[in-house]
C-alpha cells in the first residue's frame, strides 16, 4: 500500500511537472513571437499550429486512454506488452502516413501557397508523437520519463526558436523549432522504451491489431468531438459579434483552461490503477472512486471561488494592465466561467472511468447530443446575450455532459453489482 501511495505521488509530481512545462513554455514564446513575428506572421504560425494539434489528436487516437488500459493490465506479461506496443505503432505509423499526404495536399490551398514548406515542416511534430511512448509509461505508472523528455523538449524549441527567429519573416524556423523540440522528444522517449526497457516489438496479427485499432476508435471519436464543439463556438460567437468582443471571451476561455489543466494531472495519474482496481475488485474500485470526487470537488471549488474572485486580478497580471474595456469584459467572462471550472474536471474524469468500464459507445453517444444541443443553445445565447450568453451556455454544456457521464457511469455500476 505504502508503495501504491509513493508511486501515486511520483506520477502525480512528474505530470504535474509536464503540465506545468506546457503552461510556461507558450507564456514564454508567444510574447516573443508576436513581437517578432507581427501579427500577420504570427497569425499564420498559429493557423498551422492549429491544423497541426487536430491530426495530432489523430496520430495519438485516444492510446492515452486504450493503450494505457491495456498495459496497465498486462505489466507482468512480457509477451502480451509486445504485441501491444507493436500493434499501437503499427496503427500510429499508418495514421502519420495519412496524415503526411493531407499536410502536404493542403500545402497548396489559398492562403498557405506562398508558404508551402510550413505544413510538410510541421509533419515532423506528428512524427515525434507518432513515436513518443508517453501511453506505455503511463501504462507501468513511470511517468518520471516522460517528464524529463517533456522538459528536454521544450528547451530545444524555445533556445531554437530565441537562435533562429530573428525577422517577420522567420516564420518557418519557429514552425521548425516547434517541431524539432517535438521529435527530439519522441526520439528519445522510443529509445528509452527499446533500450533501457529492452523491450523488442512482435508484429502481432491482424485480428489483434484491428481489436485495437477499433477499441481506440470509439475513444478518438469521442476525444476529437469535445474540441471540435468548443471550437465552433468560436465561429458563432464571431458570426453575431465582432473580433475585439471574440478576444475578449478567448482571453477569459484560455485563462479557464489553463486552470483545468490540473484535471489532466489527476486522471493520468489515477487511471492505471482504477484500470487495475475494476479489474481486481469493483468493491475497491468504487470506494477508491467515492474518495478521488471528494478530493477533486474539494480542489476545484477552491480554484472555482479563487477564480470568481481573482477574476480581475488575474487578467490584469495577464495583460499587464490595471484599465481597460478588455479587463472589466474578459473578467466578467471569466466570473462567469467559474461554475464551468468547478464541474470540467468531473468531465473528463467520468468520461475516462467510462473507457475502463468498457462504455466506449455510450461516451460518444454523450458527447455528440451535447454537441447537438451546444448548436442550438450557443446559437440562440450569443444571438441574445452575446459573449456573456456563450460563457453561459459554456456552463450549461459542461454541467450537461457531466450529469451525462455520471448517468453512464452509475447505471454501468449498476449493473455490476446485480
Amino acid at each position: 500500500m505504502a508503495a501504491n501511495r509513493k508511486r501515486l505521488l511520483d506520477n502525480f509530481v512528474s505530470l504535474s511537472a509536464v503540465q506545468g512545462i506546457n503552461i510556461l513554455f507558450p507564456l514564454i514564446t508567444f510574447p516573443y513571437l508576436i513581437r517578432v513575428l507581427g501579427i500577420e506572421g504570427f497569425g499564420i504560425f498559429s493557423l498551422v499550429q492549429t491544423f497541426v494539434m487536430y491530426f495530432d489528436l489523430l496520430v495519438s487516437f485516444g492510446f492515452g486512454l486504450t493503450a494505457t488500459k491495456r498495459i496497465s493490465a498486462s505489466v507482468d506479461d512480457e509477451l502480451m506488452l509486445k504485441k501491444i506496443i507493436s500493434a499501437v505503432y503499427i496503427i500510429k505509423a499508418i495514421l502519420f502516413a495519412g496524415s503526411f499526404f493531407i499536410f502536404i495536399a493542403c500545402s497548396f490551398t489559398p492562403y498557405l501557397k506562398e508558404h508551402f514548406y510550413l505544413l510538410p515542416l510541421a509533419s515532423l511534430y506528428l512524427l515525434g508523437n507518432m513515436l513518443l511512448p508517453d501511453w506505455y509509461f503511463q501504462g507501468i505508472q513511470k511517468m518520471r520519463s516522460i517528464t524529463l523528455v517533456s522538459f528536454t523538449a521544450k528547451t530545444i524549441s524555445l533556445l531554437l526558436i530565441l537562435i533562429l527567429v530573428k525577422k517577420n519573416t522567420d516564420i518557418e524556423y519557429a514552425i521548425l523549432a516547434m517541431s524539432a523540440g517535438n521529435l527530439v522528444a519522441g526520439i528519445i522517449a522510443i529509445a528509452l522504451l527499446l533500450y533501457k526497457i529492452r523491450l523488442k516489438f512482435k508484429i502481432p496479427g491482424y485480428p489483434f491489431i484491428r481489436e485495437i485499432f477499433i477499441e481506440s476508435s470509439y475513444v478518438f471519436l469521442s476525444i476529437i468531438l469535445a474540441p471540435l464543439y468548443s471550437s465552433v463556438n468560436i465561429f458563432i460567437l464571431r458570426f453575431f459579434t465582432n473580433p475585439l468582443i471574440v478576444g475578449y471571451y478567448a482571453i477569459a476561455d484560455k485563462i479557464m483552461n489553463a486552470i483545468s489543466m490540473l484535471t489532466s494531472i489527476i486522471n493520468r495519474t489515477f487511471y492505471p490503477h482504477l484500470s487495475k482496481l475494476f479489474a481486481n475488485s469493483i468493491k475497491a474500485y468504487k470506494k477508491y472512486i467515492n474518495k478521488l470526487v471528494l478530493m477533486i470537488a474539494g480542489i476545484f471549488l477552491l480554484f472555482a471561488v479563487l477564480q470568481f474572485f481573482g477574476a480581475t486580478k488575474i487578467v490584469q497580471f495577464l495583460l499587464k494592465r490595471e484599465q481597460g474595456e478588455d479587463i472589466a469584459s474578459a473578467s466578467i467572462l471569466l466570473k462567469i466561467m467559474s461554475i464551468a471550472l468547478f464541474f470540467s474536471p468531473f468531465v473528463s474524469f467520468f468520461f475516462q472511468l467510462m473507457i475502463i468500464q468498457g462504455q466506449k459507445k455510450e461516451a460518444i453517444a454523450n458527447i455528440a447530443l451535447a454537441s447537438i444541443v451546444n448548436l442550438i443553445s450557443a446559437s440562440f445565447f450569443t444571438w441574445k446575450w452575446g459573449s456573456i450568453g456563450l460563457a453561459i451556455n459554456l456552463c450549461l454544456m459542461v454541467i450537461l455532459i457531466f450529469f451525462l457521464n455520471r448517468r453512464s457511469f452509475l447505471m454501468k455500476i449498476k449493473s455490476l453489482d446485480n
